[in-house]
């Protein structure tokens, strides 16, 4: 990244790009950052990396994968979830050059869609040819139990569970609930099932009402990953409802109440049904949008008021399948456009695109996650470390990525430059590892602090140490 995409002059003097410039590294750089693409032609699957490091270098081919497979992240590893008739999770390991770890079956025929993790030893996964949520060991592959969901299917017999994410304990699990008899129509309402993680049983968010209930949603068919609000702390994902019927929209959701909050944007507002989306900021979104010709665009929204803001892209046809913002906060987005695929980068600052064109991917992208390169091998000690956050300078979300080397009651902190203490990111016993925190810009109280310098705290153990991190409204 460079600071001119970032900083305006009218933001930025010139004592501060001499405070910062000598301190700050680029997220590649720092901690080997990458871009992790699951590709296909639809025949054949493949796996692509770009590099975070400012030069966008791309390994093509790194893997074999399904060819409809999507991708998760989790505690230094990828696993790829290889779907209808791969029937597999199938893990990687970026520090042994995405070499395949473990490959492990989800039950023939049951076609996951996502995977959710409480813990190293212990994972969700969503099965869209049964009503049997699989609880599984991602160290091992191992089976390790089930949750009925049958209680939400509609008349086929099938609940069509699709996404998954957990936040604090309890796990959310998107029903689609659409009728394979007739034209994969949704049915009635679509629901959130939540489950309590310690004790892997449905919750009941209504217990006015007879049975265990779900977060009933307003839309219906829940397409897109669920995704927290890092400003507010609400959940929130897509519903298309019925195709070519502007009849859903961005859907919040209160993970605390149990209950949605309405629509963060509307099909209605933004011209057609919404496959994808991302919050940026508290004023601006981004979603992939499937218009009355039934291609796709790439749109910016107002979050906070619903409007649609402007086509940011336009390729007349229907080749546009995942948008993901990076530790960098650039806008990835996967375009398969038939005679030149890639991933188009965007600068959310102004919605310019970063690079010259799409970024080849080998076969053309289509799921995007990011993650590190960790070294996981036993015969290398870990080293207790504070990394530089990134972005930075940054508006209004950044990363802190850390190593612990041993076990300890662990501290993460932000301070204001006077001392006084800004917000807790951690607080409390944490393992050996290396992790990723997110401070979004806001206090304990969930204010939203002013543009300045603050220091970034890290104490476990015997271990401390601070950075400087520069944050511009």
């Amino acid at each position: 990244m460079t600071y001119s995409r970032k900083i305006t002059s009218m933001l930025l003097t010139a004592a501060v790009l001499m405070l910062f410039t000598g301190a700050w590294q680029g997220a590649g750089a720092a901690s080997g950052v990458f871009a992790f693409m699951t590709t296909t032609d639809y025949e054949t699957g493949s796996a692509s990396v770009i590099w975070l490091d400012g030069s966008y270098t791309t390994d093509t081919d790194v893997a074999s994968v399904h060819s409809d497979a999507v991708a998760r992240y989790y505690s230094g590893l990828v696993y790829v979830v290889n779907r209808l008739e791969g029937d597999n999770i199938q893990v990687l390991d970026p520090s042994n050059g995405f070499s395949t770890v473990r490959q492990f079956s989800v039950g023939n025929g049951s076609n996951p869609q996502d995977i959710a993790f409480a813990s190293e030893t212990k994972a969700y996964v969503t099965r869209y040819e049964t009503n049997d949520l699989w609880i599984v060991n991602p160290s091992t592959g191992g089976y390790l139990g089930s949750i009925d969901l049958s209680q939400f299917a509609d008349s086929d017999g099938l609940c069509e569970m699709s996404r998954v994410i957990i936040k604090g304990d309890r796990l959310f699990i998107s029903i689609q609930r659409l009728d394979r008899d007739n034209w994969w129509l949704p049915v009635g309402d679509s629901y959130l099932a939540v489950v309590d993680v310690t004790a892997d049983t449905l919750l009941d968010v209504d217990p006015g009402t007879p049975g265990i209930q779900a977060i009933r949603l307003s839309g219906t068919n829940p397409f897109s990953d669920i995704q927290v609000n890092p400003f507010t702390g609400m959940l929130y994902l897509s519903c298309v409802g019925m195709w070519g019927v502007a009849d859903a929209g961005v859907e919040i959701i209160d993970p605390i109440a149990l209950e949605t909050a309405g629509m963060m944007i509307t099909e209605e507002a933004a011209g057609g049904e919404i496959n994808d989306v991302e919050v940026y900021w508290s004023l601006r979104g981004y979603a992939i949008l499937t218009n009355a010709s039934f291609t796709t665009d790439l749109i910016c929204f107002n979050p906070a008021t619903g409007v649609l803001d402007s086509v940011i892209y336009s390729p007349g046809d229907y080749v546009l399948n995942d948008i993901e913002l990076s530790p960098d906060g650039e806008l990835f987005c996967s375009d398969q456009t038939e005679t030149n695929p890639g991933i188009r980068i965007y600068d959310p600052i102004d919605n310019s695109e970063i690079t010259s064109g799409p970024i080849s991917t080998g076969l053309p992208p289509f799921d995007i996650i990011f993650g590190s390169a960790i070294q996981t091998g036993t015969e290398t000690p870990l080293a207790a470390a504070l990394d530089q956050n990134y972005p930075n300078p940054f508006n209004p979300v950044t990363t802190i990525a850390f190593t612990l080397a041993e076990p300890a009651s662990t501290r993460l902190t932000i301070h204001d430059v006077a001392g006084r203490l800004v917000a807790t990111i951690i607080d409390g016993p944490m393992p050996a590892g290396r992790y990723e925190k997110i401070w979004n810009g806001r206090d304990d109280a969930g204010r939203a602090v002013s543009s300045g310098v603050y220091f970034i705290g890290l104490t476990s153990g015997n271990f401390r140490s601070s950075r400087k991190a520069l944050l511009l409204r």
